[in-house]
């Protein structure tokens, strides 16, 4: 699952999971994902958040934890301010924007409990 509110960041994020050999589910708001939907893997931006608050981004991280539970939860935020102090935002993972694919992929791959080349293309 992931959810972003900028569509270039959405597409491309589904595109490098996809290339990658996993299923996703994009969105880019949380109620527009369909109810009962399900995921292994939760990766979200700050998406509430134009100015960092250390509040309102653990709020909406809880909403989030709360609507997947049991999903490990990747943040990928251009928020400096929330990348510099991860354990206190409640995701199980952070990664800055803008990111490196392979550092993105590498990070997915641990979250799910994956050997880092399970399905990727090798020249």
């Amino acid at each position: 699952m992931i959810l972003d509110d900028d569509p270039v960041i959405l597409d491309l994020l589904r595109t490098v999971l996809t290339d990658a050999g996993h299923t996703t589910l994009i969105a880019s708001r949380l109620d527009a994902v369909p109810i009962g939907a399900t995921a292994d893997l939760v990766i979200i931006d700050l998406i509430p958040l134009k100015h960092y608050r250390r509040d309102a981004a653990v709020e909406w991280v809880t909403s989030v934890r709360s609507r997947f539970s049991g999903a490990p939860l990747f943040v990928v935020t251009a928020h400096a301010p929330a990348v510099a102090e991860p354990d206190r935002l409640g995701a199980d993972a952070i990664l800055s924007k803008p990111f490196d694919v392979e550092e993105l992929l590498a990070k997915v791959d641990e979250l799910l409990g994956l050997d880092p080349d399970h399905m990727r293309n090798t020249p």
